[in-house]
């Protein structure tokens, strides 16, 4: 089932999105601290209204943590030169999407660790709050609720960090594990491999004790307390053993591919087609990138005029910055790529066995003076200007 999703705000630029999918776990999380957590806590027992009310109070500094953690990933991934899609909010709790990936080992292990540490951050700050209130020993009501806000969320910023930290993807830690793993080996599949079977350990184990909850509740006679947990385990557990299956589809999948468009690009170098004087791989930009990342990002790396627009290797346009230079300032947050870029067309791109007379012929009725290269199956591998063919020539 595919939830739809809604934007909630801006922070640091990047879109915080929520699924709807995390509606009713948050309702669920309200109902339990109020019924639940709080009336075995609180004494002399709070009326029902009140306890209603800090539930939702600590719900929402709880997915403020969430997101916290998911921002701290974005902005190491930031300083390391990645482009942030967005961070959404599900029923598994967060996710920080990012447009490419780590380039070093090194790299990929500060953006993995920078979660768990500012859950542990968050951990130590509301600790430290905790212990202040009960040093000054206030006892009204707005203190005892504060109290136990830092109390609950304490613990569960720490359980969020250590769970977060177990070493098997698609977890934080199996993340930092991969990144160990491939500066040791050299060899970033390997690594992956590894940690998915770390993952996929650490899925049959969470899959086991929701199991085991569920027979020991058929045994003392107490299922209908432990079911809801058990599910909830077993839920996760698939979620898990799935994500880092997948995780390392992926990364094989990414890693035969770059071994082929190697094996094409030697073959071509030396064959005298477009393929020996394009340069590659192409630098391009996604369609749904706005204009404030590819001017405060993408620029910041790459100085040009022009970039091929691509998804998934498939080309959608060019975009000439020239056409940027009218639009308001203000208005880079909330404008996009494939707004501006020249759809794609048969004068926009070139094959890579095509002659470079062909690529010749073709750029001098092309008003932007850049091909875009592409393979056999229509990817983008590379892209060839005018200055280009004339050195070749």
């Amino acid at each position: 089932m595919q939830f739809k999703q809604f934007q909630i705000a801006r922070i640091f630029g990047i879109p915080v999105i929520i699924d709807y999918s995390w509606i009713p776990v948050a309702v669920l999380h309200v109902w339990l601290l109020s019924q639940f957590w709080l009336p075995t806590r609180i004494r002399p027992v709070w009326p029902a209204w009140q306890n209603l009310i800090l539930g939702l109070v600590i719900t929402g500094l709880f997915f403020g943590s969430v997101l916290v953690h998911e921002l701290a990933h974005s902005l190491i991934a930031r300083l390391e030169g990645i482009r942030i899609h967005d961070i959404q909010l599900h029923i598994f709790g967060g996710w920080a999407r990012l447009i490419g990936e780590p380039r070093t080992a090194m790299a990929e292990f500060r953006v993995a660790i920078a979660g768990p540490a500012s859950s542990f951050m968050l951990c130590l700050l509301f600790t430290a709050g905790l212990i202040g209130l009960q040093a000054i020993g206030a006892r009204n009501t707005i203190a005892l609720g504060i109290i136990e806000a830092c109390y609950y969320l304490m613990w569960a910023n720490m359980l969020l960090a250590m769970f977060n930290l177990l070493p098997g993807l698609p977890l934080d830690g199996g993340r930092a594990l991969r990144a160990v793993l491939w500066h040791r080996r050299k060899d970033i599949l390997s690594a992956t491999r590894t940690a998915k079977r770390m993952g996929v350990g650490i899925a049959y184990m969470i899959i086991s004790y929701g199991i085991f909850l569920i027979a020991f509740g058929i045994y003392r006679g107490t299922l209908w307390q432990d079911f809801m947990m058990a599910v909830w385990f077993f839920v996760i557990g698939i979620f898990l053993k799935n994500a880092a299956e997948s995780d390392y589809r992926h990364r094989e999948q990414q890693h035969a591919e770059e071994q082929e468009v190697r094996r094409s690009i030697e073959e071509l170098r030396v064959s005298g087609t477009v393929g020996s004087i394009m340069e590659s791989p192409a630098v391009s930009v996604a369609p749904e990138i706005r204009l404030s990342e590819l001017i405060d990002d993408v620029l910041a790396e790459h100085r040009r005029t022009w970039f091929p627009v691509a998804r998934d290797g498939r080309l959608h346009g060019i975009l000439m910055l020239e056409k940027l230079r009218g639009v308001p300032r203000e208005e880079w947050d909330k404008r996009e790529v494939s707004e501006y870029m020249e759809p794609v067309s048969e004068s926009l791109f070139i094959p890579v066995r095509a002659s470079i007379e062909h690529a010749e012929m073709k750029l001098k009725s092309n008003p932007f003076g850049i091909l875009a290269v592409i393979d056999g199956d229509g990817l983008l591998i590379g892209t060839v200007n005018a200055a280009d063919l004339r050195q070749a020539l």
